[in-house]
């Protein structure tokens, strides 16, 4: 297990984490220090308790706004591949359509067997 001290409104604290997942944990951190400070800033000293809490409270709102637009994404993604299936499987039918009526053509071109 790897150990990382991080920075959070001024205050280092030494987290555990997976081999390999500090470089991670430390741009984790800074986004979570940035957006304490943003709140700090704008509102004053109301202590580190309800600040962290503040923020957590922000950063699971832009969690969630993600996670709806994920879910809008991959029912658009859905929607269009069923378009573009449908738009193909018409397509085909249409090249079938023609195959056959060329074929049809053919045939009847065709001069009559001799016996």
């Amino acid at each position: 297990m790897g150990m990382v001290d991080v920075t959070v409104n001024g205050r280092t604290h030494t987290v555990q984490c997976d081999d390999g997942q500090e470089t991670r944990l430390k741009r984790l951190a800074q986004y979570v220090d940035g957006r304490v400070r943003e709140l700090g800033g704008t509102n004053g000293q109301i202590g580190d308790l309800r600040l962290l809490v503040l923020t957590s409270l922000i950063i699971s709102d832009e969690l969630s706004d993600a996670y709806d637009e994920i879910k809008r994404l991959r029912t658009s993604l859905a929607d269009t591949a069923k378009t573009g299936e449908q738009k193909l499987a018409d397509e085909l039918q249409r090249v079938a359509e023609q195959i056959e009526r060329l074929a049809d053509a053919c045939h009847l071109a065709e001069p009559p067997a001799t016996t």
